[in-house]
């Protein structure tokens, strides 16, 4: 069984929690439930907690979340319900992923901050090919997969293409070991911080390489417009010449997109 922390000084998120009758089918045990920062501190303190909901007033919200980043980075953060149906809603989603987290990978080398990272992976590889619909989707998943990334700022996407080239010679032939193994490939030469933007390459299964760039939340960064393009499109024209140089892959940037936001690619975003 999974165990849960609720903070919470609202009444409504507080009742609908309380009548959740069966945890136990749910998959976790009944939630240890405090009702601010110094109530949360008491209870990390003295028991685990495998998710973490979070529903206080604003400037409570932003001390709480300054100490989960900075001492529970990877502990998922779940949607607080306002009723029992969404509760179970957002329950279910959180069941999910710590499922994910703690599955037997004993013939894989995944760690359970592995599998978050992957998770996050997967769903920015949805959020870049127009896959989730709404605003509110992309900041509840932002916050369970515990992202760094800030929606609200703007960001790029660049897109990397391989040169003309006969069908032995392309990334399909040349690297055998498929799409996952080139994208850590990808993240290991030039993904990564760089002056507070997250640097985020991703291979989709259309055979795109797309690279998201996005500011890191609560850091400040002197990139904006113009420097922005310009230091993170020559850093990963940079981390190019280090894959042809070491595995003779040859890549050029095809197109730059520069966003307001990360909202702009959720699909209500006209609305």
């Amino acid at each position: 069984m999974y165990k849960l922390l609720l903070v919470s000084d609202r009444e409504n998120v507080l009742h609908a929690f309380e009548q959740i009758q069966n945890w136990e089918r749910q998959g976790f045990k009944p939630p240890h439930i405090r009702h601010d920062y110094e109530g949360m501190l008491d209870s990390l303190s003295k028991h685990h907690a495998d998710g973490i909901c979070i529903a206080v007033s604003p400037e409570e919200e932003k001390k709480i979340f300054a100490y989960l980043q900075e001492h529970y980075p990877n502990v998922p953060l779940f949607q607080p319900g306002t009723n029992p149906e969404e509760v179970l809603r957002y329950l279910n989603e959180l069941n999910i992923l710590l499922n994910r987290l703690h599955a037997d990978f004993s013939n894989d080398r995944f760690r359970e901050i592995d599998m978050l990272q992957e998770c996050r992976h997967e769903f920015f590889r949805k959020l870049m090919t127009g896959r989730i619909e709404r605003k509110a989707d992309l900041v509840r998943n932002m916050r369970l997969l515990r992202s760094r990334m800030d929606p609200e700022r703007p960001c790029l996407i660049v897109e990397l293409n391989q040169p003309e080239a006969s069908d032995s010679d392309r990334l399909e032939g040349r690297w055998h070991y498929g799409p996952d193994r080139l994208e850590l490939a990808l993240r290991n030469s030039f993904g990564g911080d760089v002056e507070g933007i997250h640097v985020l390459p991703t291979v989709h299964t259309d055979g795109r390489i797309l690279v998201l760039c996005c500011a890191l939340s609560g850091v400040e960064t002197t990139m904006a417009g113009n420097r922005m393009t310009n230091v993170l499109t020559a850093h990963i024209s940079d981390g190019i010449a280090h894959l042809k140089e070491f595995f003779g892959l040859e890549l050029h940037i095809s197109g730059i997109q520069e966003l307001p936001s990360l909202y702009v690619l959720c699909t209500d975003a006209a609305e």
